[in-house]
């Protein structure tokens, strides 16, 4: 967890912070389908008249299916925006969900929550990427499942007030921010209390993190997962989402094995062999709802300086 650069608080900041809560006010007032219905009609204008836009998810949708016929990819696109949509709504809405209005917005598959209770009632370590809704599964996690409280590993927004706002609104669900400019002893407190602590795992891991194939492309990837996970005991889950015609989130989860090595044998190859796998099922879950995936995002920006040489490691390996 490398020290971040710290955020100052400029006029510039605060006007475009206020822009931002004075554009989603109104929204926050309206029925939840409806404020739904309005976001995704400005995405679909934003896809029209901004390139910059348009150009990283359809580039990115179309270099991670290219057996896809230009149809196909378009339709993802497309559907992709709904998505968007949702999760925007989502955000600007959570902190009026109440406990007893979640069964309306989030589904636990694949019984009702008996898994989530018994893999999650003892805390440990949650994997998830940006498949669904990461926000909401923390709704459902604290709500539904009937958690004391789930902590979140998250980077500082440069705007000061922006990222206050973030943490009053998941406050209101119980969702705690730890942040990577923080102390890593802090998240090693949380998981020998049996507190839940949440990798939202498929950032963009710059030059420093190890590349991995992810969507037939080479990812910078963070090892934080894999690192805590051979340094505790915890519980491992890694957890997906996605949504149905009716804006439904459905919420599932899966308990990641442990690699079959001694991890104070070779720790980096135990590492790598976890977080190879969190990866593939993570790459098996977009393919399976690529609609739903955070086409924005950047998460093959960092390029390695010989890839080439990368992949021939990945295919001696077996990996590909």
């Amino acid at each position: 967890m490398a020290r971040e650069k710290k955020v100052e608080r400029t006029p510039r900041k605060f006007l475009e912070y206020a822009l931002v809560r004075l554009m989603i006010f109104p929204l926050s007032l309206m029925p939840f389908r409806f404020s739904e219905l309005q976001l995704f009609w400005f995405c679909r204008l934003l896809f029209g008249l901004s390139s910059s836009f348009r150009k990283r998810i359809v580039n990115n949708v179309d270099a991670s299916f290219p057996d896809k016929s230009s149809a196909e990819r378009a339709r993802i696109c497309r559907q992709n925006l709904r998505s968007l949509a949702r999760l925007t709504n989502e955000f600007i809405h959570e902190p009026r969900i109440r406990p007893r209005e979640v069964p309306e917005h989030i589904v636990l598959e694949p019984d009702g929550g008996e898994l989530h209770r018994r893999l999650l009632s003892k805390g440990g370590i949650l994997v998830l990427g940006h498949l669904g809704s990461w926000e909401w599964m923390g709704i459902g996690l604290t709500s539904s499942i009937r958690t004391s409280e789930l902590h979140v590993l998250a980077k500082r927004q440069s705007n000061p007030w922006s990222n206050a706002w973030i943490e009053r609104v998941r406050a209101s669900q119980n969702i705690k921010l730890i942040y990577t400019d923080e102390s890593p002893r802090l998240i090693l407190q949380h998981l020998k209390k049996g507190n839940m602590v949440a990798f939202i795992a498929d950032q963009d891991a710059g030059q420093s993190g190890e590349f991995y194939p992810f969507m037939g492309q080479l990812a910078s990837t963070y090892q934080g997962p894999a690192l805590f996970a051979r340094m505790t005991d915890a519980p491992i889950v890694f957890c997906w989402s996605w949504h149905d015609e009716r804006s439904r989130l459905h919420f599932q989860v899966q308990e990641l094995p442990r690699p079959a090595l001694d991890p104070k044998g070779d720790a980096a190859e135990w590492e790598r062999q976890f977080t190879l796998n969190w990866v593939r099922l993570l790459e098996e879950k977009v393919r399976l709802f690529p609609e739903d995936y955070y086409w924005l995002h950047r998460r093959w920006h960092t390029r390695p300086a010989d890839a080439q040489a990368i992949w021939n490691i990945w295919r001696e390996r077996g990996v590909i």
